[in-house]
Formats: C-alpha cells, structure tokens, sequence
C-alpha cells in the first residue's frame, strides 16, 4: 500500500510540473507579437480622396479620381460630357463611347490611350478605365477632345466651357473648316480608319481621314462613292481645321469633290526625281524617273511618254506648261499599268504632278 501511495503522490508531483510549464509558456507567448511564416506584413495602400466636380459652377453628383500615382485625374466621362452639352452612346460590342454636338464626333474604347475627333487620332496620358460601372477619362480628354478647360485645386475639379469662358459666340460650322486640292497619292483602306493621302508621299502632304458621314461628289453634286476614288484623282477637300501633329499632318474629310472629269479606272504612280527628258518627233517628251513606287505594282524607275491628254499640274493642282518642267524636277508621275517589258519600262503618262519649286533657268 506504501508503494501504491508513492506512485500515485510522484504521479501528482509530475502532473503539477506540466501544468506550471503550460502555464508559464502560455505567458510568455501572449508577450510576444505572433508571426506567421505564411503572412507577410503589408502596408495599406494610401488613396487620394475623392475629387469634387463643378462644371461652369455647377457642382454634379459625381466624383474624380486620381490614377498612375496622382499624376492624372480621371473623370466620369458620360456625367461631363452631357453636362457640357454633348451626346454619348454606348457600345457594349466593343465598350466604346461616341460622343458628338454640333458636328464634332469623338469616340474613346475602354482600355485605350487611342481617340479619335472627328477622324483624326490623338493619345492620352492614360487608358481610359472602367470604375464602378462608368467609363473614367484622363482630363485631357476633356480639354482637347470636348473643348473645355480643366482646373484642379484643393480636391475640386473645375471645368468651363471654353466658349464660356471667352465669353464670345460659337464660331459658325463653316469658319471652322478649310479647303484643300491635291491629287490622291494613296487610299488606306481600313476597315476603321480609311483614309486618303493628298499633296505629297510619305512625310509631306495631307492625309484626309473619312468617315460614314463625308460625302463624295463631282463639281455638279453627282454623288460618289467611297469605292469611286482612286489613286491619280485630282480632289478638293473640305475638312476640320483641328489636325494632329504628326507626319503627315492628317484631319477629318466632310467632303470631297473629284475635279478629274474622266480617269482610267486603274493608275500606278512613281514618285520620284526627273533623270533625263528626250522629245520625239512628233513634240512630245518623254521623263525618266528614278524614285520610289506608290503601289506594289508600281515601278521604282519609268520612263512616262506625255501625249496631248497628259495632264501636268502642281501639288494644288494649277496647271504647268509641259515646257517649264526640268531635268531634276521632283514629281509625282501618274501612268497606264500597261508598259513595255524593257528596262526601264515605258509607259503613257496620264498626270504629272509636280512636287516641288520648278529649277530656275540658268
């Protein structure tokens, strides 16, 4: 019975040691600050607060924000837009906005830096944004696209109407649009942004930016198509007088008049440098010029044959005097597809547009 009673007591001595132990190791980890080899620490992200929005004093119901670390203020573009009188449409199909008055069209995608007025593009600072079911806009948008002014100050976003602020009338429509001539030296036939190339190659020139709205016609109002125009075409243009600052410079066509009374329904050109001039016997004189193709089919070095039909202009399309064209004139030479098969090809020359100041004589 002792050893029995000794069991049990060095059984209660133990039990007790435990239960000190559990409870000491208990203390000291609830001094500790707990750290999980799972969870890192992580600073909660500072938000700018909301920016009030007033509009020729009025203020509206909605906020800005700021976005790419406070450096660009992003505002809702429908609330703007409308208060600043304009209209906007929706496109779920490609989450877009359309946005006009007055005949100024815009338009701006979810996602994208890229817009464009009235056919022309132009970049953001930012992409537009998508934010709580409404598409969110850089302020610039909202200064260069719809023609207002953008202030920021003490968490308010001021923005005036331009023609408020100046206090002076809108500008009738036609003020604001210019004319230009020239012969078409490329049609971009893009699905979204067609276009075509006037007064010049490559850098020079103009590029007119069409939409469903420019309407093609002849001097008497015959309508055309956009399938009518072709390279060679003598046109005038009516366009926007806003352009981007680009290489070529490039604007929106409200229309365009096709001077030409009758074409070939296919031209090749070459623009390029007038090598050697050689005259025939019956007069007429023939170029070689070296340059550079305008189409795939087009050839880099041509001698053009000129015939009493050769019609011989400047780049605004004044006629020349087939005797004032000299050896190292810049030209833009216009011909038939058929040609001979030598080296270089011969063909007949149907316009020869002149690029640049004709050599003074010595």
């Amino acid at each position: 019975m002792n050893k029995t009673i000794l069991r049990t007591s060095m059984a209660m001595l133990a039990l007790s040691t435990a239960i000190a132990s559990s409870a000491a190791a208990a203390e000291s980890a609830a001094s500790r600050p707990v750290v999980s080899a799972d969870i890192t620490p992580m600073a909660s992200p500072v938000q700018a607060p909301a920016a009030t929005i007033e509009i020729d004093g009025a203020l509206l119901p909605v906020t800005a924000y700021q976005a790419q670390n406070g450096d660009v203020t992003m505002l809702p573009l429908r609330a703007v837009a409308e208060q600043l009188g304009y209209s906007v449409k929706w496109s779920q199909a490609d989450r877009s906005a359309a946005i006009s008055k007055d005949g100024m069209n815009a338009a701006v995608k979810t996602d994208a830096k890229e817009y464009t007025v009235n056919g022309v593009s132009a970049s953001l600072p930012a992409a537009s944004e998508m934010t709580k079911g409404q598409l969110h806009v850089p302020a610039a948008f909202i200064e260069d696209a719809l023609n207002a002014s953008v202030a920021i100050n003490a968490g308010t976003v001021s923005i005036t109407a331009q023609a408020q602020e100046s206090q002076q009338p809108e500008q009738p429509v036609q003020q604001q649009t210019a004319q230009t001539t020239g012969v078409i030296t490329a049609i971009q036939a893009d699905d979204k942004y067609p276009s075509v190339h006037i007064q010049g190659v490559w850098p020079d020139g103009l590029v007119l930016k069409v939409s469903e709205d420019t309407v093609y016609q002849r001097p008497d109002g015959t309508k055309l198509q956009w399938s009518d125009l072709q390279l060679g075409m003598t046109v005038q243009a009516d366009h926007s007088m806003a352009m981007a600052l680009s290489l070529p410079p490039q604007t929106g066509a409200y229309t365009l008049t096709v001077l030409d009374d009758k074409l070939p329904s296919e031209l090749l050109g070459t623009a390029g440098t007038i090598e050697d001039i050689r005259t025939n016997g019956q007069g007429y004189a023939s170029y070689l010029v070296k340059g550079q193709g305008l189409t795939d089919s087009s050839q880099d070095e041509i001698v053009l044959q000129l015939s009493a039909d050769t019609v011989i202009i400047d780049k605004e399309g004044n006629t020349l005097e087939p005797g004032s064209i000299k050896q190292g004139a810049k030209v833009i030479g216009f011909y038939q597809p058929v040609m001979t098969k030598s080296l270089p090809a011969i063909s007949q020359a149907v316009k020869i547009v002149v690029e640049a100041d004709l050599p003074s004589e010595q």
